[in-house]
């Protein structure tokens, strides 16, 4: 973990003094840290770089062979060998150093990730990539050569992320009125069912005075599901991670990762704050059936804009996929 640590953090740092020629794309139009893969579709010039530095390493290794079966050459890309120390003493020394080096860029990989989603966060850390969003909006190119993403879209709720998307990539918006299965008088205030529909994960419920409401079902922080053991308190959602709790009539963020004590609140910073989304719910005119008006558009907007594959997971752990 310690050696991919440090090669993430060249990987950060490299780019900013030595750049191999490619399309202006690779490297004016990819944003800092972790905004950078939703960027690498179609970016001939970066995965050129990537596919290049891969090479080197596996030349470098290419005399191991015959050992990669084995775990004890793992990570062991052939560098230096001709300085390294012949004594086990000396072997030792450098083992240590390369453990030290290896969590400090663990460390190093960490706040640059809790600095990505609140800027500001990590003391020392200076330079443009430190400021906030709406101070860095208009600097000049920043951390790998890249102008800083916006403060709009830092601070933007989920829904003008989508927008952004539907202007973007023409896939406009489509709300329907779609039938849950579930009947009004079937559910008891407080009671929560989640269901799927036209690709959105949303949650049925009752506030204590049993009134009917549909938010959606991940909690914006790290996309717990609501509906495996959320609490209604008045007309009020807790999480059951954190008990981050919002309002189901607005959807209102009204407290952020309380709980456990100390625990709570530091996962609560490495995350953006953001309300939770709320849907449309009514019971049909003939009948006692449930249903929601959901934008049967928004899985497909969100798809059209990040790269599948390795990156499927994109939106799914903060609930944005949703």
């Amino acid at each position: 973990h310690g050696r991919i640590a440090m090669l993430a953090w060249l990987g950060l740092v490299v780019p900013d003094f030595i750049r191999i020629p490619g399309e202006r794309y690779s490297f004016e139009a990819i944003p800092v840290s972790i905004d950078a893969h939703n960027k690498l579709n179609g970016a001939v010039g970066v995965n050129f770089q990537v596919l290049f530095w891969i090479a080197i390493l596996e030349f470098c290794c290419a005399k191991k062979v015959f050992e990669w079966n084995s775990l004890e050459c793992a990570g062991d890309y052939g560098f230096g060998l001709a300085f390294l120390p012949k004594d086990e003493e000396g072997q030792k020394k450098m083992r240590m150093a390369e453990l030290k080096n290896g969590r400090l860029a663990m460390i190093g990989v960490a706040s640059l990730a809790a600095n990505h989603s609140v800027p500001g966060s990590v003391p020392l850390l200076s330079g443009l990539y430190a400021q906030r969003p709406d101070v860095a909006e208009s600097a000049s190119p920043s951390f790998c050569g890249a102008t800083r993403p916006s403060a709009v879209r830092r601070v933007a709720e989920p829904a003008a992320l989508t927008a952004a998307r539907y202007t973007t990539k023409k896939v406009l918006p489509a709300f329907e009125w779609l039938k849950t299965g579930l009947k009004a008088s079937q559910l008891a205030p407080g009671q929560l069912v989640a269901k799927q529909l036209g690709g959105n994960d949303v949650l049925v419920g009752k506030d204590q005075s049993g009134t009917l409401f549909c938010v959606g079902n991940l909690c914006p922080h790290f996309g717990t599901p609501m509906s495996e053991g959320a609490d209604v308190i008045g007309d009020i959602i807790v999480c059951p991670l954190h008990g981050s709790s919002f309002s189901v009539k607005t959807g209102e963020l009204l407290d952020w990762c309380p709980s456990p004590p100390i625990i709570g609140p530091l996962t609560g910073i490495i995350a953006e704050q953001r309300n939770l989304p709320v849907l449309e719910a009514r019971t049909s005119f003939f009948g006692d059936d449930i249903e929601v008006n959901v934008d049967t558009n928004a899985k497909k907007a969100y798809e059209a804009d990040y790269w599948k594959g390795l990156l499927d997971a994109q939106g799914k752990v903060d609930g944005t996929y949703y």
